[in-house]
């Protein structure tokens, strides 16, 4: 058990790589060649109806963000753009539904003044939809507003995506603008046939670098032959290859179709630089102030493999780990397996002991982007320090050597419309665990088991997410295991109010023995809404339970945490800030930090 942390952000103050260096003199060269820029300063007069913050942008004059207050108002343009002012005006302004617009441009040695007269735009009158797929919500147009034409450009390609989305790719999109240039008044018509569904074909590999097998391309796909299409899977396609580091460019062509079979097309070139690293310096919620140094070798004796290093020192933990990776390693029953290696010294501070690992893991893995299992063998010797006295009734470990050897297995289905932001669709996997533990105390076989299952739904802009898990560690009750095998839970992805590991066997509503548990029920429920572009707002509500028996709650009560928080969606997923508080004791409370989303 940990206890009686603190939260805190991870700070990040040094990020260092091959592939992208940081260099102060070339932000400072930068800083000096903008400087070195005539301007002058620009003044916009006469608007009414559009912003004049977006003119300026369209200019090119550049602004400063609110954030910036300190900075003066002044706009100020690029001498070099004052030529091509009338020319860009104009065609923002058609773009925007003004074509009867007017402006005159007055430009002296110390200022450029710019008068607009909008006069009447062209507005919509009519909108005409015949469609058998849903496109209402796309067609953003409303009647008497004006007419823009980027924002009609928008709409058709938004349609586009939706089709793809959900599998059609054998389309019949029209969309036309009748404009009445007498009346100042445009129609808009969108016809549709979204045709039949489309399924994915067989998958060329048309350019590859040397020394790159078509295995290792194809075994990145995250579809198969015969599945239906969809633009997720090809996005999702994309980041597995980038997640093998090797690649500069890539791309997946879905352009090429018979009839209503999608028959992908790859495109790779390799990259120039394969060697990766990183130092950082901060603070972790879980293991206090660290260090940490990584080391990456993509394309290993080539054939897309990689070889990882990784160094870290804390108050907490220390580590010193190796890995290794074979992508496509071989093929089965027309799926290829990858092969994973890890192993390395692990040490980890507790209450009142200090475990020591040194360890090997190795696993077969498969996943297509649906299904996903793995199987593996791990190897662990560990030795546990006693460096305090707890409670007797909360003593969960016992000092001296485990040695332990283990097999396991993963099975995932994963129907999520998005793995990083999730807003629709189910995520169910199982794992077993069938082990030997050698320990000084008693030779003990044991098993573990684990369910988990998500069920995500949105409503408009409203995402509900629910997350069931439960667990089961099954010794024969003769306690012969390693403090770290038994059940606890606490932290970001189990029960907000508390840290990692904070929650042993659960004996009432506000109490827990320090002791790990081998039944383990934990459910969470979240709702999360924007609020402001990219930054959402999200309650929840987190529910645990851990007993000491397997298969058996009796004597364990719920210990329920309420909450809520902010999200930042990024390209990674959500950067997530939650508080939660204990319902039947606020002053059990935690704030939590987490990249990733938690359903």
């Amino acid at each position: 058990m940990k206890k009686g942390r603190i939260a805190a952000a991870l700070i990040v103050v040094a990020l260092l790589g091959a592939e992208h260096p940081l260099s102060a003199a070339n932000d400072a060269n930068v800083s000096k060649s903008e400087k070195a820029i005539k301007t002058l300063p620009i003044v916009i007069k006469g608007l009414k109806a559009l912003d004049p913050d977006e003119v300026y942008k369209v200019l090119g004059v550049k602004t400063h963000s609110w954030l910036e207050f300190w900075k003066s108002d002044e706009k100020r343009i690029p001498v070099d753009l004052i030529p091509s002012i009338k020319n860009t005006l104009r065609g923002y302004l058609d773009s925007q539904g003004y074509y009867d617009a007017t402006f005159t441009v007055k430009v002296t040695p110390k200022k450029v003044v710019i008068h607009i007269d909008e006069n009447k735009p062209v507005t919509v009158a009519d909108i005409n939809i015949s469609s058998d797929f849903p496109i209402d919500d796309y067609v953003t147009f409303k009647k008497g507003e004006p007419f823009k034409t980027d924002q009609f450009t928008r709409i058709k390609s938004r349609i586009k995506s939706a089709l793809l989305k959900e599998g059609y790719c054998s389309y019949d999109l029209d969309t036309k603008a009748y404009v009445d240039l007498d009346k100042r008044t445009v129609d808009l018509i969108y016809r549709l046939k979204k045709g039949g569904l489309c399924h994915f074909g067989n998958t060329t590999v048309v350019e590859k670098p040397e020394g790159i097998s078509d295995a290792v391309i194809l075994s990145r796909m995250r579809y198969r032959p015969g599945d239906l299409f969809t633009t997720e899977r090809v996005n999702e396609s994309y980041a597995a290859l980038n997640e093998l580091g090797i690649f500069g460019q890539t791309v997946i062509n879905t352009e090429k179709k018979y009839f209503n079979e999608v028959r992908p097309e790859v495109f790779t070139k390799l990259k120039q630089k394969m060697h990766r690293y990183t130092v950082s310096l901060g603070y972790d919620t879980e293991v206090g102030f660290r260090a940490r140094g990584t080391y990456d070798h993509y394309n290993f004796f080539g054939g897309g493999r990689k070889l990882g290093l990784v160094a870290q020192y804390s108050t907490e933990v220390t580590e010193l780990s190796a890995n290794f990776f074979q992508p496509a390693l071989f093929k089965f029953w027309d799926r290829y397996y990858n092969l994973y290696l890890d192993g390395g010294y692990h040490q980890e501070s507790y209450d009142y002991y200090d475990e020591k690992k040194v360890y090997f893991n190795s696993k077969i893995a498969y996943t297509d982007g649906t299904w996903g299992w793995d199987l593996g063998l791990s190897l662990e010797r560990l030795e546990i320090v006693q460096t305090g006295t707890p409670d007797i009734d909360e003593q969960d470990f016992f000092p001296g050597f485990f040695d332990l050897i283990y097999g396991y297995g993963r099975l995932i289905y994963d129907r999520r419309d998005s793995k990083t932001n999730p807003r629709n669709g189910y995520y169910l996997s199982g794992y077993f665990e069938y082990g030997l533990s050698l320990a000084e105390v008693e030779n003990n076989p044991y098993y573990k088991l684990e369910l988990e299952g998500h069920y995500i739904k949105s409503f408009g802009l409203l995402t509900l997410a629910t997350v069931g898990h439960a667990a089961v560690l099954e010794d024969g009750g003769k306690a012969a295991l390693p403090a770290s095998k038994y059940l606890y839970a606490g932290g970001s992805y189990s029960n907000r109010a508390y840290g990692d590991r904070d929650i042993g066997i659960t004996v009432s509503s506000t109490q827990d023995l320090g002791i790990g548990g081998r039944t383990w029920l934990n459910f969470t429920t979240e709702a999360q809404y924007p609020i402001w572009g990219d930054l959402y707002a999200g309650i929840f509500y987190d529910a645990t339970l851990i007993a000491a028996d397997a298969y058996s709650t009796a004597g364990s009560q719920w210990i329920q945490t309420g909450g809520g928080g902010l999200r930042y969606m990024t390209p990674v997923g959500p950067l997530k800030i939650d508080y939660g508080v204990n319902i039947h004791d606020p002053s059990i409370s935690r704030f939590s930090l987490m990249i990733g989303q938690s359903f």
